[in-house]
Formats: C-alpha cells, sequence, structure tokens
C-alpha cells in the first residue's frame, strides 16, 4: 500500500472480507466490525435483501442525475418525507455534502429570510465535532490533523464548547448574523461523546 496517500493510522489488521457485522482479514480471523467504515457502512456487509436490492436497481439503471426525472425518486422522497415528517429532502450522496449544503440552505435563510447582510452570515459548530474532510468541514473543527496546512477556510464559521449551552447562548445573543447551528447529537470522531 505504498502508492496510497497516508490518511489514517490503520489498524494492524488486513480486511479480506466481510458479512453482516463480522469482517475477516486475510488470514481467515474472524472480527466484530465495531468501526463500519466510520458509521458508512452501519448496516453491516453483504445483507441478503439489501445485496439483492442493489443487484436488481444495478441490471436496471446504475444512476441518473439530477437533471432527469427518474421512477424512484419521487417515491423515495413521499416515503422518507412521511416517515419523518418532513416537507421536503435533498437526497445526497455523502454525509460531508448533506452538511455543506445544509450550510447553504441556513445562509440563503440568513440572506433572504432574516435579513442578514451579504455575505456576513455566520454559522456555530461545536468543539470536537466532524463532519468531513472538505475544505470546508476542515477548517470548522479544532482538530489541527485536519486543518494544519489546508488554509485558507471558508469564512463565517465559529466554534463554541460542546455542552456549553450557556457559552452557545452568549453567543447567539451576540451576533445578529448567526444563521445556524451546527450540532452532532452524539459525537463519534471525538470519542463518542455525549452532551
Amino acid at each position: 500500500m505504498g502508492s496510497v496517500c497516508h490518511n489514517y493510522a490503520c489498524l494492524p489488521v488486513a480486511v479480506d472480507r466481510g458479512e453482516r457485522i463480522y469482517v475477516w482479514d486475510v488470514e481467515g480471523r474472524k472480527y466484530f466490525d465495531f468501526l463500519c467504515g466510520y458509521s458508512a457502512c452501519n448496516q453491516g456487509h453483504v445483507h441478503p435483501k439489501i445485496l439483492k436490492a442493489m443487484i436488481d436497481q444495478a441490471q436496471k439503471i446504475t444512476l441518473t442525475s439530477r437533471a432527469f426525472h427518474n421512477t424512484a425518486l419521487g417515491d423515495f422522497a413521499d416515503y422518507l418525507t412521511d416517515l419523518m415528517g418532513y416537507d421536503k429532502l435533498i437526497p445526497m450522496n455523502t454525509g460531508c455534502e448533506a452538511d455543506e449544503t445544509a450550510c447553504k440552505m441556513a445562509r440563503r435563510w440568513g440572506y433572504r429570510v432574516k435579513g442578514i447582510p451579504s455575505d456576513q452570515a455566520n454559522i456555530l459548530f461545536p468543539t470536537g465535532n466532524f463532519w468531513g474532510r472538505s475544505i470546508t468541514a476542515s477548517g470548522a473543527c479544532d482538530d489541527p490533523t485536519r486543518y494544519t496546512d489546508f488554509g485558507p477556510f471558508t469564512a463565517g464559521f465559529e466554534l463554541f464548547p460542546y455542552d456549553d449551552v450557556e457559552g452557545l447562548r452568549s453567543m447567539l445573543a451576540a451576533d445578529p448574523n448567526i444563521c445556524a447551528v451546527c450540532i452532532e447529537p452524539i459525537q463519534g470522531e471525538g470519542g463518542v461523546i455525549i452532551p
């Protein structure tokens, strides 16, 4: 793996295959997969119903651009919005993309509804947050391994101490240009921190 860029300090295990909640290394040792692809694979590996749905879909069409209508998106959106009690949704490929879209939506609301002056909207994030490795996400964190030597970053993001409600209230009262507060209900990257 010498030609793969260093990102994480890998555990000394070479995973070869997985099934449901387990993975096996190249020597055949079986492990519980507690990492789940850093939560990208919480459903487990090779679940028969999910695998069948993937194969069925791939045999029909792999992907349609949002530039086109398709036969599944409307039903999916209706199901999920009914289940969650929301009016609309925007499907995304990644959590980072979803969070950045939420930031864009919050800023647009701030300018159009709250009346924040152009290019002045601020968004608050707690310390210890993790929502991706994009330039914006890296600049909106307090982890030096994610921001050192990667700047300059997107402006308009400020941090408050996680689980400090009074500190958050003070920041909200002091800055009329705050358009959103983005909080992970349970922080995972920082060590499964529950408020």
